[in-house]
C-alpha cells in the first residue's frame, strides 16, 4: 500500500487518512497471515500459567509457569522484531518505535490464567481448532492471551509498512491480573508509564466505569464435629459446577434419606464416612451470580439444612448459607446503587478447608461511585459480627473515566466506523488493568454480537472450554491499527 497518497506529510499540521484504504489493507494483511496467528495463540496457550505468588524467588515471583509464559511472550516479540525489556520477571514487555524520551502508547495484556477446572470435551492446553476454522479452544484463548497475541499483529502491521509514530508503542505482557494485579505496581517502578493505555480485556466500543473490587479471606474456628473437607470454586473469582463436602461417621443410607428434598445432590462412600456433591443450576445461572443457584451457595444450604453436621459446624454453615444467598449485599448492609455501574455484586465463588479450619473467600464489587469508604468499612464490620475469623482484605479501586473524556470519544468513533456498528453503545463493569494504571481504557477486544456457542453455560472465559472468535480477533487488528495512528496524533 502507498502510505504516502494515505497518511500525507503533515507540514502543515494537517492530518488525513483513507480509513477504507487502511481497513482493506489490514484485512488482506491479517488475512495473509491467518495461520500464522492461529498458531501463535495455540503456542502461548500451551502454557497454564496459573499466577501464583512467589516473591521470595526473584527468577519466578509469579511461579515457574508464569516465568515460562514470559519467556515465550518476549522470544516470540524478539523473532517479529521488536524490542524486548523484562521487569525482574513480574511482567515484559515487546515496543515499536525509537522515540527518544521513551514516550509510549501502552497496551495491557494479562498472559496468566485461571485454573482450568473441570467439564471441559478435550485437553484445556492442547488448543483445537474448529472444523470451520472459525473458533480456537483453550484455556486463556478468550481471557486473555488471544488479544495479546492480537495487539501483538497490529503492532507488526505497523512495523512492516513502516508507520513511523511519534511515541512508541508498548506492549505489556501482565502475569498476575487474575490474583490482584501485583505486576502493574512492579511494573510502574521499573519503567516510564505510557502517555495513554488501552487495555483489550473487554468489549467494544469502550468501557468506562468498572466497579471497585474487594477480595476477603475469611477462617473458621477450627472444626470439632464431622465436617472433615469442602471444596467449591476454581478461584476467587471463578465458579466451579459442582461443589462438595466429606463428613466423617455418616452412612450412605443416612445421608441419602436427609438429603433428599435437596435437587443436583449426590452421595457417595468415602473411607470416613461420605462425600456430598452439588452441581449449579444451569437453567437458573444467568451472568449475575444469583445466590443459591451457584454450587458454592447450594452447597452452604445443603449442610446447614441436612441435618447432618455435629459439633461447631452448624454455625458457621448457617451463616455461609445466608450470606452466599445475599448477592447485591442487602443482609450484610453494604447494598447500593449508582449509574453508571447499576447495584453491588457479591460472589461466593471458593471455599477449601485448610488444617480443619473452612475457609471461605468473599469477592465483592461496588460502583464506581458509591461512598467507598461507607462500602469498605460496612464489609468489614459484617465479616467482624461473623462466625469467622478475617484473615486478609483487599481492595482495587474502581475505574471511570467520562464520556466526554476527547479520548474516550475518539475511541469509540473508531471502534464504530472500523467495526461497522455505528450504533454500538459504550460499556461498563469488568474488572481490567485499567483500574491500576493513569490514562488507561478498556478496548475491545470482544466484538459486539459474538457468537455465544453454548449460551451462557460455558465457553467463556473462566469457563470449560474457552474459545476465541478467529475472525472478530483478526478484525481487531483494524481497530487497533487505526487507534494508535490516531492516539499518536492526539498525544
Amino acid at each position: 500500500m502507498n502510505w504516502t497518497k494515505c497518511i500525507p506529510n503533515n507540514q502543515k499540521g494537517r492530518f488525513y487518512v483513507d480509513w477504507k484504504k487502511l481497513y482493506d489493507d489490514v484485512d488482506q494483511w491479517a488475512a495473509d497471515h491467518r495461520q500464522e496467528f492461529i498458531d501463535d495463540i495455540s503456542e502461548v496457550c500451551r502454557i497454564r500459567s496459573v499466577s501464583i505468588m512467589n516473591k521470595q524467588d526473584p527468577e519466578k515471583p509469579f511461579g515457574a509457569a508464569c516465568r515460562q509464559m514470559l519467556d515465550k511472550a518476549l522470544e516470540m516479540s524478539t523473532r517479529y522484531g521488536f524490542e524486548t525489556r523484562n521487569y525482574d520477571n513480574f511482567c515484559g514487555s515487546a515496543v515499536y518505535g525509537s522515540n527518544p524520551d521513551n514516550d509510549s502508547i501502552g497496551i495491557f495484556s494479562h498472559m496468566d490464567i485461571v485454573p482450568e477446572g473441570e467439564g471441559w470435551t478435550h485437553d484445556p492446553f492442547d488448543p483445537i481448532l474448529s472444523e470451520d476454522g472459525k473458533y480456537l479452544f483453550a484455556r486463556g484463548t478468550a481471557d486473555n492471551k488471544s488479544c495479546g497475541i492480537m495487539a501483538m499483529y497490529a503492532m507488526r502491521y505497523l512495523k512492516e509498512h513502516n508507520i513511523k509514530l511519534k511515541n512508541n508503542v508498548m506492549l505489556v505482557f501482565g502475569l498476575n491480573e487474575e490474583i490482584g494485579m501485583n505486576d502493574i505496581p512492579e511494573f510502574l517502578a521499573r519503567e516510564k508509564c505510557p502517555k495513554f493505555s488501552l487495555v483489550p480485556d473487554a468489549k467494544y466500543p469502550i468501557t468506562y466505569a468498572e466497579k471497585g473490587i474487594t477480595k476477603s479471606v475469611l477462617k473458621s474456628p477450627k472444626m470439632t464435629g464431622n465436617l472433615k473437607d469442602m471444596w467449591s470454586g476454581l478461584a476467587v473469582n471463578a465458579g466451579s459446577p459442582i461443589a462438595w463436602a466429606v463428613l466423617e461417621g455418616v452412612s450412605v443410607k443416612d445421608a441419602e434419606k436427609a438429603l433428599e428434598k435437596f435437587e443436583k445432590t449426590s452421595v457417595e462412600e468415602v473411607e470416613c464416612g461420605v462425600k456430598i456433591t452439588v452441581e449449579k443450576d444451569e437453567n437458573k445461572v444467568i451472568r449475575d451470580p444469583i445466590g443459591t443457584w451457584t454450587a458454592t451457595a447450594r452447597l452452604c444450604k445443603v449442610l446447614a439444612g441436612s441435618g447432618l453436621l455435629t459439633g461447631n459446624a452448624q454455625e458457621v454453615l448457617d451463616w455461609m448459607a445466608d450470606v452466599s444467598d445475599d448477592y447485591r449485599g442487602e443482609k450484610i448492609g453494604i447494598a447500593c446503587n449508582d449509574e453508571p455501574n447499576g447495584p453491588l455484586r457479591c460472589s461466593f465463588n471458593m471455599i477449601r478447608m485448610e488444617e480443619g479450619r473452612i475457609c471461605f473467600y468473599p469477592d465483592i464489587r461496588y460502583p464506581s461511585l458509591a461512598d467507598q469508604n461507607k462500602v469498605l468499612s460496612g464489609i468489614k464490620a459484617a465479616w467482624a459480627a461473623s462466625p469467622m475469623e478475617l484473615e486478609s482484605f483487599s481492595n482495587l479501586d474502581p475505574f471511570y473515566i467520562s464520556l466526554d473524556n476527547p479520548f474516550a470519544q475518539k475511541l469509540i468513533e473508531v471502534a464504530r466506523d472500523a467495526l461497522e456498528q455505528p450504533d454500538i453503545e459504550p460499556l461498563k463493569d469488568g474488572g481490567t488493568y485499567a483500574r491500576r494504571l493513569p490514562n488507561a481504557v478498556p478496548y475491545g477486544a470482544t466484538v459486539p454480537g459474538r457468537v455465544r456457542l453454548f449460551g451462557f453455560a460455558k465457553g467463556g472465559a473462566h469457563q470449560a472450554d474457552e474459545y476465541c472468535d478467529i475472525p472478530n480477533l483478526l478484525l481487531n487488528m483494524r481497530v487497533y491499527v487505526r487507534a494508535l495512528i490516531e492516539l499518536d496524533q492526539m498525544l
